[in-house]
C-alpha cells in the first residue's frame, strides 16, 4: 500500500513542529528500475515492504527502491511503522545519523544504513547474500 494522504498530513505537521515521521502501512510494493540516487528524499516515500526483523524495503517516488538495514532486530515491522529522522522538511537522508523506524508498539530502532538498490527482488537478494556470509 502507499502512504495515504492523512499520514502525508501528518508528516507536514510533524515537520512543521520540528521533527519528520512519516506513518507507513501495509506490505505491497511493485517492482521497478532503481536510479542512480543513493539518498532517500524524506517526502518521496510511498510505501514499504519488510525483508525480516532488520531489513525493510523503502519505496520512494514510482522506480526507486532503498534497502534500509536497523542496527538490531525490529519486532513489529509488518504492523505499520514511522520512520523519524533528524531533519526537516522535504530533505534526503544519505547517510543516517539520529534516524530510527518505529514499529506500533513504540520501540525505537535505529538505522544502520540506506542502500539504494535496483528492486524488491534485488533487496531481498542482497539481504540473502549477506546471510549466507556471515554464516
Amino acid at each position: 500500500m502507499t502512504v495515504s494522504s492523512k499520514s502525508l498530513s501528518r508528516l507536514v505537521a510533524a515537520i512543521a513542529a520540528g521533527g519528520a515521521a512519516i506513518t507507513l502501512s501495509g506490505a505491497a510494493m511493485a517492482s521497478g528500475a532503481q536510479e542512480a540516487n543513493p539518498c532517500v528524499r524524506i517526502g518521496n516515500i510511498a510505501g514499504y515492504s519488510v525483508i525480516d526483523d532488520r531489513h525493510l524495503i523503502l519505496r520512494s517516488g514510482v522506480q526507486d527502491y532503498f534497502l534500509v538495514t536497523t542496527a538490531t532486530r525490529c519486532a513489529g515491522l509488518n504492523f505499520g511503522v514511522q520512520i523519524a529522522t533528524s531533519i526537516t522538511g522535504n530533505q534526503r537522508i544519505c547517510q543516517p545519523m539520529n534516524e530510527f523506524v518505529m514499529p506500533d508498539d513504540g520501540w525505537r530502532c535505529r538505522i544502520a544504513s540506506i542502500e539504494a538498490v535496483e528492486d524488491e527482488d534485488a533487496a531481498r537478494a542482497l539481504v540473502d547474500q549477506r546471510r549466507e556470509t556471515e554464516n
